[in-house]
């Protein structure tokens, strides 16, 4: 498996992310594997918005930490996809168990978590390719079209055969190692973080993502570059004690040496952001100057991703050109306004390569523009 997806020639130009050239069947002994925080709508209400997306991410590094190192995967917001080898099925199910139990004993959320065969999905009449988007020295993106993907998230959420029970089979140190959302939310600098889903109406139409791809980048003054809503001239730390708080969540109680080789890092690291004393630290400083290439600020899953820092004025020509789009028949879309970006953020080292930030926009991003989606798609099958 890990040779198949290595060997995948990727592509470094987000117009080419539905371009047939770089798409690869995905093998019928691999698995879908899905992760959805159920209610995360209700949660986001009650401000908890922080623990849907950290749980989203967890689904991801879980995979990564215990199953695999080079899975492929898709971070949705509320939730997450990965492909596992069937030889991997059997500890992805102890992930998903393990993951199932800690995010309702530490956050009170309820998941629906499950596997399901690629072979199922082409019996049932979808397909599942893969690409691989390459942005730097970061971790490759993949990116999954053929409508496999959905139905998996579909097959999940409402059959019960495809989802796991909740059990602790692993610790939650590690189910959650690795993951950290010390950060405080990233204020926009241009006055607007926008979170948008994008999706043709005809899933077989290749045209329709490219061209919107284009209006966008031309609507944001060329460059995808400039939009990018994580700026570190504008991130700080949370505070000492809210990051150890958030630590305690994640981490098995034990006055051990893992807890205070934690204590200690969080002594030094929240004064070292915070007061800007990196800067005189050249690895640390390149591992914040690079944090802007290691974000996942657009992707696609038969959907097409995006977190975007806009001004008022491009926010308005974007949501013009989308909706006079939909209303052509052309795609459907939600759309999500907020004044800041959610990191949460996998370290497995300070190195280029060694580390990845899950993006969203703050108080609801991702979940609440999927939620405009659905209603649009029922408006139009109304």
């Amino acid at each position: 498996m890990d040779n198949f997806y290595r060997q995948l020639t990727g592509f470094t130009d987000i117009a080419q992310i539905v371009d047939e050239r770089f798409y690869q069947p995905v093998p019928d002994d691999w698995y879908v594997s899905v992760v959805d925080v159920r209610g995360s709508t209700e949660a986001i209400e009650r401000g908890n918005y922080r623990d849907v997306n950290f749980i989203g991410a967890a689904a991801i590094t879980a995979h990564l930490n215990l199953v695999n190192p080079n899975l492929p995967f898709v971070f949705g917001g509320d939730g997450a996809t990965v492909l596992v080898n069937e030889s991997m099925r059997d500890e992805t199910l102890k992930v998903l168990q393990s993951l199932s139990h800690y995010a309702r004993e530490s956050f009170a959320l309820e998941l629906h978590a499950g596997l399901v065969p690629v072979r199922t999905l082409r019996t049932m009449g979808k397909d599942l390719q893969i690409a691989k988007y390459l942005t730097g020295e970061s971790i490759a993106q993949a990116m999954f079209k053929g409508g496999g993907v959905s139905l998996a998230e579909t097959l999940v959420k409402n059959r019960a055969e495809f989802r796991c029970e909740s059990s602790a089979v692993f610790s939650k140190t590690d189910i959650f190692s690795g993951l950290t959302c010390r950060w405080q939310p990233v204020p926009s600098g241009n006055g607007v973080t926008l979170s948008v889903l994008i999706q043709p109406q005809d899933e077989n139409d290749q045209t329709v993502l490219t061209q919107v791809i284009a209006r966008i980048e031309t609507i944001l003054g060329g460059s995808f570059a400039a939009a990018n809503p994580v700026s570190m001239n504008t991130a700080s730390y949370r505070s000492f004690l809210d990051n150890l708080k958030r630590q305690l969540r994640v981490t098995d109680i034990c006055f051990n040496k893992v807890f205070f080789s934690t204590l200690y890092e969080l002594f030094l690291t929240v004064p070292l952001f915070n007061l800007k004393g990196f800067r005189f630290i050249p690895g640390v400083q390149n591992y914040v100057d690079q944090i802007p290439l290691h974000c996942d600020f657009k992707k696609y899953d038969d959907t097409l991703r995006m977190v975007l820092d806009c001004s008022p004025s491009e926010y308005r020509a974007i949501e013009d050109y989308l909706q006079s789009a939909q209303q052509a028949g052309q795609l459907c879309f939600g759309i999500h306004v907020s004044d800041a970006a959610q990191m949460t953020c996998y370290v497995e080292s300070m190195s280029d390569g060694g580390h990845l930030h899950f993006v969203d926009g703050t108080d609801g991003g991702y979940a609440l523009a999927a939620k405009q989606l659905k209603l649009a798609e029922t408006r139009l099958t109304a």
